[in-house]
């Protein structure tokens, strides 16, 4: 099963390592009020800065897209 992220938006490491309790106060109340999500962000460093992203649900065997069914256009 694989773990699938969205990101959601990014703050200079600089930044993030000075106020990282603003910072992911900040992020924390934006995933809940745009996209509804409680749980724990994820964090990614890299070139100087830091991304935010949360993880998205799995997706279920039927929500997979088939090919074939548009293979008429």
């Amino acid at each position: 099963m694989e773990i699938r992220l969205k990101k959601i938006g990014k703050v200079k490491a600089t930044q993030f390592n000075k106020d990282f309790d603003g910072v992911y106060d900040y992020w924390k109340k934006r995933a809940e009020q745009d996209y509804k999500y409680y749980d724990d962000l994820k964090f990614i460093k890299e070139h100087g800065q830091v991304f935010i992203y949360i993880k998205m649900d799995p997706l279920e065997e039927n929500e997979l897209i088939n090919p074939d069914d548009y293979s008429d256009l």
